[in-house]
Parts: C-alpha cells; structure tokens; sequence
C-alpha cells in the first residue's frame, strides 16, 4: 500500500510541469509595401514563434518570402537618438553585412543592416533605425529560409512553416517590384 500511495504521488508530481506549461497563443500580422514588406514577431521568453499560416502577394517574377529569426542578443549600452548609429558595450559576433532585428522595451521593432563599425563600441547602420534605450535589445538573424512567391498571390498553411529561436523575434519578409504584401502571416507562441 506503501508503495501504491508513493507511486501516485511520484505520478502527480511529475504531471504538473506538463500542466504549467503556457497555452498557445496566435498572433496575425499584416504589411504592405513597393519594393518590400515587412512584419516582426516579437520575442517571448521560453516561448518560440512558430509561422502556421502565410499568404503573401508580390508583382517581382522572382519575387520571395523570406524568414529569419534572431540568434544573437546584444544590449543596448547608451541612449541612442534615431538615425544611424547605436552605441554597444561591444561588437564582439557582429560583422559588416549582417542583418539586425532592433527591438526596444517600448515594443518598437525595426530592421538594418550594418555598415560599418564607429568604434569598438558603435554600430553604424546602413540605413536611419529607432531611437533605443539601455535594455534595448540587438539581434543578429538567422540567414533566411525563403519561399518561392513569384508575381502571384500565394498561401502556404502547416504546423511550422518556419520555426523560430526560443526567446528570439522572427522577421518576415516579401519582395517585390512595385507592390507586394504579406496579406496574413500567423505565428503560434509555444
């Protein structure tokens, strides 16, 4: 009886972190855009972003979607005006070329790609991003997983079309000529 007793406890204990764990959530993002559009998942700690649904318009005959999730994390060290240039604690993992994610506190979340380096402590973008604050976050990104889209509408449904990075934002994004949009994308947090 002991034993009995000891074995159901043992199988309740070892039942509850598979009930604590968060249920899903779905978020449904929309962009439009000329030469591109673009949309971010945010990050979610322990969780990650899983795309389930994407149906994406572009008028480019090569035109393609495009996935990328963030990698490596660097904090914002300074207070950093919109424009160029972001001021780091270091640059160490980051290189010329590289796409970034910036996703600040404030829930602002933008894209560049670095020019140069202004310093060991300065990032230089190719192209103006967002006011950050100490605690804003930088994210390399993944090298793309892309879809082909053409000059056409197209929906792509499945469990994981693109999975994320636990913890990290994932970027998506469509080409185009002169008009393309990413007319639905849906991502599960889990």
């Amino acid at each position: 009886m002991k034993n009995l007793i000891l074995a159901a406890a043992l199988a309740i204990g070892l039942s509850i972190p598979a009930r604590a764990q968060t249920v899903p959530t779905y978020t449904t993002l929309t962009a439009s855009g000329s030469t591109t559009a673009v949309v971010y998942f945010a990050t979610s700690p322990f969780q990650q972003v899983r795309i389930v649904n994407a149906f994406a318009t572009s008028d480019l005959s090569s035109g393609q979607m495009s996935f990328r999730s963030g990698v490596t994390p660097m904090t914002v060290a300074y207070t950093n005006a919109a424009g160029t240039q972001v001021g780091v604690a270091a640059t160490n993992g980051f290189t010329v070329g590289t796409w970034c994610l910036i996703e600040t506190k404030a829930g602002v979340t933008t894209n560049g790609i670095i020019a140069s380096f202004g310093a060991a402590t300065n990032i230089v973008f190719a192209q103006n991003v967002c006011a950050t604050v100490p605690g804003d976050q930088i994210y390399s990104l993944s090298s793309p997983v892309a879809m082909t889209v053409g000059a056409a509408s197209v929906t792509f449904t499945g469990d994981a079309l693109y999975v994320g990075n636990r913890g990290r934002p994932v970027m998506v994004r469509v080409n185009g000529t002169s008009a393309c949009s990413l007319d639905t994308i849906t991502g599960r947090y889990e």
